[in-house]
């Protein structure tokens, strides 16, 4: 991902720096990853950070791209082709949270993490819910009329949401955390049904 003449490219030395973004963010803490850390750890100057990321703030992002993309695989992963659409709904929803529980909360920092554009929220766990909508309208699982983005919005909050609290309180436990989840996601799902 160097930059040249005003392109991003990618390399070696890029992907050996977002690894190591991922093990320093995920074992430690966004608060960890700092580009003095990275730099000491990789043996190199902070021009080659610098000459590859705007800052530290976009290779947190990059993390959480990864760690997202690791989530949603898991999530997909789950899933049964001869379930219906809801079973697969809930499934997907249950991987998601279950992984997000059994990682840590450095894990979970990074999939509530999002950027702002023009277009909206962009998380790529948000994307692959609002794909995951989409799916169920052309199958005719759910209401045409459905605004998949805003339904996929809700129950992100509702999972970050949750997961947070999880993470963050020790005495809130997980099947606690479960059954509001789903209490949320089975009041949406009803929502979008036909």
């Amino acid at each position: 991902m160097a930059f040249s003449k005003g392109k991003r490219i990618e390399d070696e030395t890029s992907k050996r720096i977002i690894d190591l973004a991922v093990n320093i963010g995920c074992r430690e803490g966004a608060d960890a990853l700092t580009v003095t850390r990275l730099c000491r750890e990789l043996n190199c100057d902070r021009r080659v950070i610098y000459n590859r990321f705007r800052d530290v703030d976009e290779i947190n992002l990059l993390v959480a791209q990864r760690c997202n993309q690791e989530l949603i695989a898991s999530a997909r992963a789950a899933l049964n082709p001869q379930a219906s659409y809801y079973d697969n709904f809930i499934v997907y929803m249950k991987a998601v949270f279950t992984y997000i529980y059994e990682k840590n909360a450095y894990f979970q920092h990074y999939t509530a993490l999002y950027k702002v554009t023009d277009a909206g929220v962009r998380n790529e766990i948000l994307q692959d819910l609002t794909e995951l909508v989409e799916e169920g309208k052309a199958a005719g699982e759910v209401c045409a009329d459905t605004d998949s983005y805003k339904a996929a919005e809700n129950i992100w909050l509702i999972t970050t949401g949750i997961s947070g609290m999880l993470a963050s309180n020790t005495n809130y436990k997980y099947q606690d955390g479960l059954n509001t989840l789903m209490y949320g996601i089975e009041a949406i799902a009803a929502y979008m049904k036909p």
